[in-house]
């Protein structure tokens, strides 16, 4: 069975969230917004469920653009529908949405997210959570095999 991957979005699957986040309107900051395709590449075998602090009313736009830019979308996806800071509101997510459709253990899980009160709420529920670069580290793929070859000298 396929492993369930909680994805954040901002400063997550978001490259450049740091340089974007105050572009208004909202529209003309999803045109410069980059997702890493190197996350996409590394978790899109997973089932994959975008859990994120964004407003609910930026869903509709901010999916359409992930999947114009990407050629991706997510299994699913949840937007911020209680106005709540990060962690309160994924764990809400998680409550209301998806552990009763996936189930609660938390070792069907893990999440790459970018917030450490939000690292820690998936902790207390056994869910495994890394940031972006630690992540991604750890599921390089190594080169394959490659012959060494050492100089030869005749002196």
């Amino acid at each position: 069975m396929k492993k369930i991957c909680l994805l954040d979005l901002n400063y997550t699957l978001v490259g450049n969230q740091q340089e974007t986040r105050l572009i208004r309107p909202f529209t003309r900051r999803l045109m410069f917004e980059d997702y890493r395709q190197d996350l996409i590449n590394a978790i899109k075998d997973d089932y994959v469920i975008i859990v994120t602090a964004r407003p609910k009313y930026q869903m509709q736009q901010t999916m359409e653009n992930l999947r114009r830019k990407t050629g991706w979308q997510p299994a699913e996806w949840y937007f911020n529908d209680i106005d709540a800071e990060p962690p309160e509101f994924k764990e809400s997510a998680l409550r209301r949405f998806i552990f009763p459709r996936h189930g609660q253990d938390g070792a069907l899980y893990y999440a790459v997210e970018s917030n450490p009160k939000t690292r820690a709420m998936y902790a207390r529920h056994g869910i495994q959570a890394a940031p972006y670069s630690e992540f991604i580290k750890r599921t390089a793929s190594p080169l394959p095999d490659m012959p060494v070859y050492e100089q030869a000298s005749l002196f």
